[in-house]
């Protein structure tokens, strides 16, 4: 019977606040802590006077890691996995601890707290309802060129994370991937002191980053397929419904109509406010003089 517990416990994104309060009491409770990077872990940890001993845990050694780990978890100590920043697992190394975790029966307790990739979803002003988390896209070859193809056509909203001497040539190619006129947000730096976000359009994030040096971590949050043909037909169909009522307010004008009569007449008869139809029938009338 194994009675140790594998803990989830997500850090800091940048702002060294963002630690939850059971974090820090967990982590400071636990036997062992589990670490990508030790002496990065070191920095933060000693801010909260946590000394639990640690072992370095990353994608180069999970595999050897395991049957270490193992004999902890039967021996019935409780052990911590943390990340270098954010959430665990999320784009960072831990899949292979917790399934194995799971196949032993040890008891896996995640943490809520801290992850770049929401963090920076909330504030894009996208839809938020249904999205996709995609992470680093592969650096290069025949996989990226696939992944890339891909993203066109995904349905909602995605999330994507980039390194600073990436993300022109990223950028470049969701443009010739037939992105470029997707809205985005693109969040550096979150919860630190130089934290920004743009809102633009794909395009208009490439030209930017070609005028001023990306640094700094990304997230970019990209509208998905589906809102963007419902935004592009909104569009065109507010284009055509002006061209429409372009045509009743010239003839209504040309009828000897007074400009605020014709508000008053046509927003009875169409989905234009007073206002609109006031401020295009004043327009066309300055026009025709």
């Amino acid at each position: 019977m194994i009675h140790g517990k594998l803990y989830i416990v997500p850090m800091p994104i940048g702002n060294d606040k963002d630690i939850t309060l059971r974090a820090i009491s967990l982590l400071q409770e636990v036997d062992f802590i589990l670490a990508e990077d030790t002496r990065d872990a070191k920095v933060i940890l000693s801010k909260y006077q946590i000394t639990t001993p640690m072992l370095s845990y990353h994608l180069h050694n999970e595999k050897e890691r395991l049957s270490q780990i193992t004999e902890y978890l039967y021996e019935g100590k409780d052990l911590a996995l943390i990340s270098d920043a954010g959430t665990p697992l999320i784009s960072d190394p831990g899949y292979l601890i917790v399934k194995h975790a799971i196949d032993l029966n040890v008891r896996v307790v995640a943490l809520p707290g801290a992850n770049a990739g929401l963090t920076a979803l909330v504030a894009s002003g996208l839809n938020p309802d249904q999205f996709i988390f995609i992470g680093f896209i592969p650096k290069k070859g025949s996989e990226r060129n696939k992944q890339l193809a891909n993203l066109c056509d995904l349905p909602y909203t995605f999330i994507l994370y980039e390194a600073p001497h990436r993300i022109l040539k990223t950028l470049a190619e969701l443009c010739e991937n037939d992105l470029a006129d997707r809205k985005i947000s693109v969040a550096r730096e979150l919860t630190k002191k130089y934290e920004t976000y743009i809102y633009t359009d794909i395009k208009g994030a490439n030209q930017y980053y070609q005028k001023v040096t990306p640094r700094g971590e990304f997230v970019l949050v990209v509208e998905g397929k589906l809102d963007y043909l419902d935004r592009t037909e909104n569009s065109t169909k507010q284009f055509l419904d002006r061209s429409a009522i372009e045509n009743d307010v010239k003839e209504l004008l040309e009828g000897g109509m007074k400009v605020k009569s014709i508000s008053s007449y046509l927003s009875k008869r169409t989905e234009f406010s007073k206002n609109e139809i006031y401020q295009l029938a004043l327009e066309l009338d300055q026009k025709s003089q």
